[in-house]
């Protein structure tokens, strides 16, 4: 009858922890927790595996941690390692030295004029 009682209390509790969390990264900054409950995935995705995370908007956490595979759901909770810097270093782009003026009255020639000087 304890258990009864105790899986009541661990489902109660599941419930009000994942609700309005799918595809949304959760965490605890303190401990350096996170979870994220996923219902899209590879169909070559193992029952269990180790998964990395990285979250593509402020503040840029990184994290890595298993994640188990239920039905139509992938559940991750990890460890937090950092911050990255921005979208862009995410991304793998890179800042460049024009300014956004100097871009818009750039033709696309003068690289080709110095070609065939």
């Amino acid at each position: 009858m304890i258990w009864l009682f105790v899986a009541i209390l661990v489902a109660v509790g599941a419930y009000f922890l994942f609700r309005d969390t799918l595809n949304r990264l959760q965490y605890i900054q303190t401990l350096r927790i996170y979870w994220i409950t996923r219902d899209t995935y590879p169909p070559n995705t193992p029952r269990f595996a180790l998964g990395r995370m990285y979250q593509t908007s402020a503040p840029w956490w990184q994290g890595v941690g298993p994640q188990i595979r239920v039905g139509k759901y992938i559940v991750q909770v990890g460890v937090l390692k950092n911050k990255g810097a921005s979208l862009l270093d995410q991304l793998g782009g890179r800042y460049l030295d024009e300014s956004p003026k100097q871009l818009r009255e750039w033709d696309g020639t003068a690289k080709i004029k110095e070609k065939h000087k």
